[in-house]
């Protein structure tokens, strides 16, 4: 599990922080933030975790997508 916390933290950091024009297919940054939340549930970082799922929620609302 070395750099499972750094991918993931990193992954984070892209979606949040990466013009639309980088991450331009379609769900492509759903898809990294679903990756660094399975990571960090794997090592146990529930702050983190809680981080990336709001990340989550924040996106389904911006782009009309509904979670089930």
């Amino acid at each position: 599990m070395t750099g499972e916390r750094e991918r993931a933290a990193a992954l984070v950091m892209a979606c949040r922080h990466l013009p639309t024009p980088f991450l331009s297919a379609p769900g492509q940054r759903k898809g990294m933030l679903i990756e660094a939340a399975s990571s960090l549930e794997k090592i146990g970082d529930k702050r983190s975790l809680q981080d990336c799922q709001n990340l989550l929620l924040q996106l389904g609302s911006v782009t009309g997508v509904s979670e089930s």
